[in-house]
Order: C-alpha cells, then structure tokens, then sequence
C-alpha cells in the first residue's frame, strides 16, 4: 500500500522532483537572454555579428580553393549533360523504332481486312444494328454508294 501512495504522490505532485540529466546528454547553460524576450534592436545586433563571423570565415577559406573547384564542378556539369543529352536520343530512337513498328502492323492489319473484305465480295454481312444493310444492299454496294456520296 505504501508503495502505491507514494506512486500517487509523485503523480500529483511532479513539480517538487528536479529533472534529472540524462548521463549521455551535455547540458548547456542557459543565458539570461534565453529566459526574456530579446528586443528587435538586440535581435539585429546578434543577427549581424552571426554574418559577420560568417563573412571572415568565408573570405578566409574560400579564395584560394574557388577557382580549383569551379572547374571540376564545371567539368562535371558538363559531363552529366552529355550523359543526359545521350540518353535523350536514345529514348528518342526507341519511340521513333516503336512508331514505325506499330504503323507497320496497322498496315498490314488493315490491307488484310481490305483482302477478307474483297474476297467476300457479294456476301452479305448482315448485323442487326444497321437499317440499310437489312434492306437486302450487299457490303459491295455499300462501299460503292459511300464512294459516290464522297
């Protein structure tokens, strides 16, 4: 029993227990600024030392190594540019092969429907969906009358 109102005190009460730093983690000590607002002029004071530390730091490594490095990222712009260039065509041929194939096969799907057409020749196909071919026309005929009409 006394274990549990002793859990239920901690419950109720868990402002009187300090919390405890974890052994891993490395505690910063916290600056009195962190605990009140900063003013607008203190906040660009901070701001414009950060750049300026930036700045030095920047114009002191940068100088010399730019223009080294400038080529070689040049050099590799320039190399995956062709690569890209290279597979465009690539991919550009395969559409183009894939289109003459495909038109191939319509062709030849349509010059063998022309060869079974004709080889009917005055027979008749009659679906029930179409009137003027139900009124006794041949397919022939048909085609004839669409010739004349065109």
């Amino acid at each position: 029993m006394s274990s549990n109102a002793a859990a239920i005190r901690r419950r109720v009460n868990p402002q009187q227990q300090p919390p405890q730093p974890k052994s891993g983690e490395k505690q910063t000590p916290q600056s009195p600024t962190n605990n009140k607002q900063m003013t607008i002029q203190q906040v660009i004071t901070t701001m414009d030392q950060r750049l300026k530390q930036v700045e030095t730091i920047m114009q002191n490594n940068g100088t010399n190594n730019n223009t080294n490095d400038l080529s070689v990222i040049v050099d590799e712009f320039n190399s995956r540019f062709e690569l890209i260039v290279t597979e465009m065509n690539s991919l550009k041929d395969i559409v183009m092969q894939l289109q003459t194939y495909t038109m191939t096969v319509n062709k030849t799907l349509f010059d063998e429907r022309i060869n079974i057409l004709s080889d009917l020749g005055n027979n008749a196909i009659i679906p029930a969906d179409n009137q003027e071919l139900q009124s006794g026309s041949t397919s022939l005929e048909n085609l004839e009358d669409a010739n004349v009409d065109a």
